[in-house]
């Protein structure tokens, strides 16, 4: 089979969009498929000066020479060339390729959803309400759709504006490698990484600073459970740099007697060991697509404190203790209000711990790279079988 597979140019800095791409295009290639990977070069983006021109001439790269390209591309590959977006938020390319067989991966409609004015105190720019009319002009084209979760199928079925799409959901498959570690060999990876003191049992948040990762909700949480306990453990940030109004809510917090760390630029290696290391992974995120970092945790049999809300609900499958959607406007009275569930969880005893980490262990072996390619591979086979309406033959591999 061959496929073509579109993703997000690199020069974007979504690590997560170009590791997905990476790894279909990887994954089909290993199991003997004809593959290759198309974006957007930055050729034109090259030329910019300041930042801000580097990035509206990314668009130019994006939407004006890609498609010329890709479209020159097309024509020597041939009609039965299986195309492949990686994430829906590319469908301003559909009206080049809706006529070949196609999937569309969705992620996560967010801005869709901002857009709807589904977030009150969320207002796109017009440029941004112009580009998301775009997209969604473009994905309505698409006929086959892969969701990576029940919220994000749903969210496509409303959104959709043609005729209604087929979806399949295919849980996201973890593409590095996290498991348990010992202490010593995960503080033996932090080493020259992060400035001592190091220990097990710290508090550990993973996540950027978009508004529906709620970090100040994390922190707001932190606040209050320092202001519960006499002996708070501190709280790692990994992710983007902190906010002003970050910082200021971390200063609250040390003046309660905790401690938080903001870890900038760490390599997955890293991550995973302080995954390892800490005794509550903190997640109540808003909003999301799918929620990496919740199976991350639980492979690495950590307990995880999450948000009582879909996707989150539906990919901890039961096993994370969950918690209110943070209101808005009602950030501290919710942080009070569940404060003590995490100073519970912080204070579990090593046999309750024992007994979470082994179910998470459990339900995050169901969350494999493998079984997601797998399925991708069925339903790509069954799209071009349907396509060109014979059967195609699946490649001879070990």
């Amino acid at each position: 089979m061959k496929i073509i597979v579109f993703g997000h140019p690199a020069y974007m800095g979504s690590p997560s969009m170009n590791g997905f791409a990476t790894m279909v295009a990887d994954g089909m290639r290993s199991r003997g498929h004809d593959v290759e990977l198309w974006r957007p070069e930055g050729l034109v983006r090259r030329l910019g000066f300041g930042a801000r021109t580097r990035k509206w001439f990314g668009y130019v790269d994006q939407y004006l020479v890609f498609p010329v390209v890709a479209s020159l591309r097309l024509q020597r590959v041939g009609p039965q060339a299986l195309v492949v977006l990686c994430d829906h938020a590319l469908g301003m390319w559909m009206p080049l390729l809706f006529r070949r067989p196609h999937v569309i991966h969705s992620h996560d409609f967010n801005p869709q959803r901002e857009l709807a004015g589904d977030f009150p105190s969320r207002r796109l720019r017009w440029s941004g309400r112009l580009y998301q009319r775009l997209i969604r002009k473009g994905f309505g084209l698409g006929r086959t759709f892969i969701a990576v979760s029940q919220a994000t199928a749903r969210d496509l079925a409303r959104f959709h504006p043609g005729p209604p799409p087929h979806c399949e959901v295919v849980y996201n498959g973890l593409n590095y490698p996290y498991h348990p570690l010992d202490e010593a060999q995960a503080l033996d990876t932090l080493q020259g990484l992060i400035a001592p003191p190091v220990a097990r049992g710290m508090l550990l948040h993973v996540g950027g600073n978009p508004w529906y990762k709620n970090r100040l909700g994390v922190l707001s949480l932190y606040l209050a459970y320092c202001r519960l306990v006499t002996a708070p453990r501190p709280l790692w940030m990994i992710g983007a740099e902190p906010t002003a109004q970050m910082r200021a809510l971390a200063a609250g917090a040390a003046h309660a007697g905790g401690e938080v760390r903001w870890l900038v630029g760490l390599p997955t290696e890293a991550v995973h060991a302080a995954y390892a290391l800490a005794s509550v992974f903190v997640f109540p995120s808003l909003e999301e697509g799918f929620g990496w970092p919740i199976i991350e945790a639980m492979a690495c049999g950590t307990p995880v404190l999450t948000t009582d809300r879909a996707p989150m609900s539906e990919i901890s499958g039961g096993v994370a203790r969950l918690i209110e959607r943070m209101p808005e406007n009602d950030r501290d009275a919710w942080a009070t209000r569940h404060a003590p569930v995490l100073a519970e969880m912080a204070s579990w005893p090593a046999s309750t711990r024992q007994a979470a980490a082994a179910r998470g262990l459990a339900h995050a072996a169901g969350f494999s790279a493998q079984h997601a390619l797998d399925q991708y591979e069925r339903i790509y086979l069954d799209v071009l079988q349907e396509h060109i309406g014979t059967q195609v033959p699946r490649p001879a591999r070990e």
